[in-house]
């Protein structure tokens, strides 16, 4: 279980640079988030694809970086389509957000008639709630892909056959998982200010010194790994009980 952990440090690794270099030179930590947000983009669906098949194998026994490494090399390609479509739809769906809300704030300037406002309100509360339950119904693509070996398309529409065979464990796995993923965000982010001189200053907050910076950014990349690790395995674990319940025999797949 422990080898679990390792690529997640590797992955929060890739910030600690911008982290330390945020309360040094914010100009070259802007373009040092800039290159990890592209690398993370591409080694992403890699990462995904290996995590989730070191987490099936560790629910099992145990697993080793070596399985990491086939399982992110084998469905990195199913896992890149998939996690592209689901890129573009929440793209769009954002897009109509940001604008609905630009709107708002417009409309708010310039005197507008209720029935313009309200219409604002309702495409933006449609697109809102449209993001949500497709983040939702697709959030078992990764299992889908390396458990099953289906293609990335198919992934998706899994997924969403599993979440609606499942619904109310679904929502209960998924509330638990907001719960505590956002605890944790919480406490994340605010550990995050004390990495940012004029963020800690403004909140009152102590300014940290190189060293501390660093250590701060050491302890952020420690918990991040130990928290997404756990939410990978208790993915894994979820999807395994759900589909093998629904049919016994779908564990041949995998």
């Amino acid at each position: 279980m422990p080898a679990l952990v390792v690529p997640a440090v590797l992955l929060f690794a890739l910030q600690f640079p911008q982290l330390a270099l945020q309360s040094t030179n914010p100009l070259v930590a802007s373009l040092v988030s800039l290159g990890a947000s592209l690398l993370m983009l591409a080694a992403l669906p890699f990462f995904q694809a290996g995590m989730v098949g070191m987490a099936d194998d560790a629910l099992d026994g145990d697993s080793s970086l070596g399985a990491f490494v086939d399982y992110g090399r084998s469905n990195y390609v199913q896992m890149l389509v998939a996690y592209l479509l689901v890129l573009a739809v929440n793209l769009v769906l954002g897009v109509v957000v940001a604008v609905v809300v630009f709107g708002t704030v417009l409309f708010g300037l310039v005197p507008v008639g209720p029935v313009v406002l309200a219409l604002v309100a309702v495409v933006g509360l449609v697109a809102a709630l449209a993001y949500v339950a497709f983040a939702f119904v697709v959030q078992f693509y990764g299992q889908a892909v390396v458990l099953e070996g289906r293609s990335g398309v198919d992934a998706l529409t899994r997924s969403y056959g599993v979440v609606r065979s499942n619904l109310a464990a679904t929502a209960g796995y998924t509330l638990v998982a907001f719960v505590v993923g956002g605890g944790i965000g919480l406490l994340f982010g605010g550990l995050s200010l004390l990495t940012t001189p004029e963020a800690a200053a403004a909140y009152g907050l102590p300014v940290l010194s190189t060293g501390g910076v660093v250590a701060v950014a050491a302890v952020l990349t420690l918990v991040g790994a130990v928290v997404s690790t756990f939410f990978v395995v208790y993915s894994v674990a979820f999807y395994r009980q759900v589909t093998t319940e629904a049919s016994p025999m779908s564990t041949a797949a995998r």
